[in-house]
């Protein structure tokens, strides 16, 4: 165990002993300096699958429902109304975005088509509800794009011929490109 005695007559001295040291500044002197902070924030969109995908990403089904094959009836989906998981694009705002659909696996020329076998089912695919805008194969299409995600806007038209197709399930596979 250590024990601290102070004597009366060592604290005067110890005091001068301190008293006799250099003086240090007690403020230390200020120095500043700056240095820059920046961040570029580049144009450009994401597109998200659901959840629940494991690979890939997938815009759903352009689904046109069951028809009758000797109606010659013209059938319209929307892809965002066809059901299933929709992927959403969000762009940063101001991007100039475009879409370039494909014609698909079955197409012939410009027109796009359903295959079932040797049997075809030709349709087209709009940008609006209003069928006034057509994604052409292989040609950019500009869509607007804010801040929000939003699903891919296409529409499509089945028109079969009169002379009636084989019943059974007509199908095709369009690829999607985005550009901005």
């Amino acid at each position: 165990m250590h024990r601290w005695f102070v004597r009366a007559g060592l604290v005067p001295l110890l005091t001068a002993g301190v008293a006799s040291a250099p003086v240090m500044a007690a403020t230390p002197i200020p120095t500043t300096a700056t240095f820059a902070v920046n961040a570029t924030v580049q144009s450009g969109c994401l597109v998200v699958g659901s959840p629940t995908q494991s690979s890939g990403v997938s815009f759903g089904m352009l689904d046109f429902g069951t028809q009758s094959a000797v109606a010659g009836t013209v059938s319209t989906a929307s892809l965002s109304a066809s059901g299933g998981s929709m992927a959403l694009v969000q762009c940063t705002p101001g991007a100039a975005v475009s879409v370039t659909l494909d014609g698909g696996l079955n197409a012939l020329g410009a027109q796009r088509r359903l295959r079932m076998g040797n049997n075809y089912l030709p349709y087209q695919l709009y940008l609006s509800a209003a069928m006034t805008t057509t994604y052409h194969p292989g040609v950019a299409v500009p869509i607007a794009t804010g801040s929000a995600a939003m699903s891919l806007p296409v529409y499509g038209v089945a028109t079969p011929p009169r002379s009636g197709l084989p019943a059974g399930q007509y199908s095709d596979t369009v690829q999607v490109v985005f550009s901005w």
